[in-house]
């Protein structure tokens, strides 16, 4: 879809949104997991084992772990990546930060699997990957100001107009995750897409809690993710863009 299209949002009206815009549907409709209530309720718990692997929509006792794992009185640092894939920057990430504890998000099983077997085979043992949408989970799992670092590389630009609203950097995106860092803490957002960079670059700055830069170097000095290094590979272009939490903001 071409650049000029990408800002403009669909007009079809909804039953939870009448103008049209799609900004007044509900989280349960914009996420794209799926809100875990809805899953319970309707879904299939998955088979889904392995040594970091977690189902905290049809496990309670993964929810639970979770939550240990996230608990704010571990004195090492809390990073959250949403969408890991296959887990090649988490399991290169943890190598070099084996003070730190990881959390990644994804909502494909198979990634889920692939994610799990690789950082066995790296022998990482500072990772938990949770099978769930994110932003259903998160603020079940991680108090309001105790996460270091949220990392969201490459999502979905999602350039139909029609799923604008399925996103993952939104305004209500923005704020929960102001609400959950911590002071100095940062929100990075990687991608390839050039408007999707200025989209996320905006959003970011709707929140006044927030200080936000395009940063210089889109590697932010971290390890490469897969995308990142087909990226390389054929010479596409990549932006970040990075938000501190401030004090009092």
């Amino acid at each position: 879809m071409a650049y000029r299209d990408f800002n403009k949002p669909d007009q079809t009206p909804s039953k939870t949104d009448p103008s049209g815009t799609g900004a007044g549907r509900t989280v349960d409709t914009r996420l794209v997991g799926g809100s875990m209530a809805l899953r319970r309720e309707h879904g299939t718990a998955t088979q889904l084992t392995g040594t970091y692997l977690h189902d905290p929509i049809f496990n309670d006792a993964d929810l639970v772990a979770l939550k240990a794992w996230c608990d704010p009185a571990d004195p090492r640092p809390l990073v959250v990546e949403i969408g890991f894939q296959r887990a090649r920057f988490a399991r290169a990430f943890c190598e070099a930060n084996p003070d730190v504890r990881y959390l990644g998000f994804e909502i494909r099983k198979k990634f889920c699997e692939d994610a799990d077997a690789w950082l066995v085979r790296g022998g990482v043992v500072n990772a938990r990957l949770a099978l769930v949408d994110a932003r259903a989970c998160l603020p079940m799992v991680v108090q309001p100001g105790t996460l270091d670092t949220l990392l969201a590389f490459f999502p979905d630009p999602w350039w139909k107009s029609r799923h604008m609203k399925k996103r993952l950097v939104s305004g209500d995106f923005v704020a929960e995750a102001a609400d959950l860092l911590k002071i100095g803490g940062q929100l990075l957002v990687k991608t390839d897409v050039e408007g999707y960079a200025d989209w996320a670059e905006a959003e970011m700055r709707s929140d006044a809690r927030f200080e936000v830069a395009r940063l210089d170097d889109p590697a932010a000095d971290l390890p490469p993710t897969q995308r990142e290094r087909a990226c390389g590979l054929h010479g596409r272009p990549t932006w970040a863009v990075r938000a501190v939490r401030l004090i009092g903001g």
